[in-house]
């Protein structure tokens, strides 16, 4: 008896090192990624099919797991079938990505809203297989959601319901019963101007509220577009803690026009000191790498020489 005990012993020595080895593999496939890229209007039926297409493939390659598309995928028009067409050009564009399974949520941005409070457009393209969560507020489902994904939540938020504006109310409430450790927030419009004068700022006591909000909440990143650009910036809330300080990325960069022009930041910041970090005029996109107990972004941005998407920046 004693024998066969040295000897289960003996195995389990001779085994420890492959259930490490197997322990450190299990961890190392938590990893995983999702990609963030807006603003891929342009003249293919309202679209920039070719960039967006060069997009699409490096999501694929990248092998994100969802995508957040904060706003204005097409020209658009008030004209709601033709807002539909171009829609389905933006999905078809997409298509490879769907195919991949890889989740796409985009929201709303002024050139889909165009003044025009129907949402019929919209909603026949983002139907059936294509459905968005609808978990959002009355008068918002399939606009404005909520989607939990590993350790990772995201609050998608529409700002045209009520324009320049978000539903702190239902946020609140998301925000507070979520559990998962990362939390990002996106929506069309910067919360702090940078070069567009139209976006939440408009509403300054509102925007303070609602980036309140996120920073209590331990978010990350809010993610928008409306300006065609790279831009990163650090909201400082002076309260001398640079740990709970949420970012503002700019990413409206999937095809629209560039724009060349600086980030002045000089709307109404309301409490804040905004801090630029880094600013890039290229198409492109950013991969998100999560961890359990980190997150990495990093900007891939195209060379227009050869073609290809390559990293340029760590945040």
């Amino acid at each position: 008896m004693c024998k066969l005990q040295n000897s289960n012993l003996l195995l389990l020595l001779l085994l420890l090192p492959v259930f490490m080895l197997s322990s450190c593999a299990s961890v190392e496939e938590e990893q995983w990624s999702f990609v963030i890229v807006g603003d891929s209007r342009g003249g293919d039926n309202g679209v920039n099919t070719a960039i967006l297409s060069e997009i699409v493939k490096e999501i694929v390659a990248q092998k994100a797991e969802f995508v957040l598309f904060p706003g204005d995928l097409v020209n658009g028009s008030p004209d709601q079938e033709i807002l539909q067409s171009q829609l389905m050009t933006w999905q078809n564009t997409m298509q490879p990505a769907y195919d991949a399974g890889v989740a796409i949520y985009p929201v709303r941005g002024n050139h889909e809203f165009q003044g025009v409070l129907l949402t019929t457009a919209w909603d026949n393209v983002f139907s059936g297989k294509y459905s968005l969560p609808t978990n959002g507020p009355a008068g918002e489902i399939g606009l404005t959601y909520a989607v939990s994904h590993k350790n990772v939540f995201v609050v998608a938020l529409d700002q045209y319901i009520e324009r320049n504006r978000i539903n702190q109310e239902w946020l609140d409430t998301q925000l507070a019963k979520n559990t998962k450790p990362h939390v990002f927030a996106f929506g069309h419009e910067p919360a702090f101007k940078v070069h567009h004068s139209d976006c939440l700022d408009d509403y300054p006591a509102a925007r303070d509220a609602f980036w309140a909000s996120l920073r209590n909440s331990g978010c990350i990143a809010y993610a928008c577009g409306h300006d065609h650009f790279l831009n990163r910036a650090i909201i400082d809330d002076g309260d001398g803690d640079c740990e709970n300080d949420v970012c503002q990325y700019v990413v409206g960069t999937g095809g629209a026009p560039l724009y060349s022009c600086a980030a002045k930041y000089d709307g109404n910041n309301g409490e804040y000191s905004v801090q630029p970090s880094f600013h890039a005029e290229k198409h492109g996109y950013i991969l998100v790498e999560v961890k359990p107990s980190q997150v990495r972004m990093t900007w891939f941005e195209r060379d227009d020489t050869s073609g290809e998407y390559l990293p340029n920046a760590y945040f």
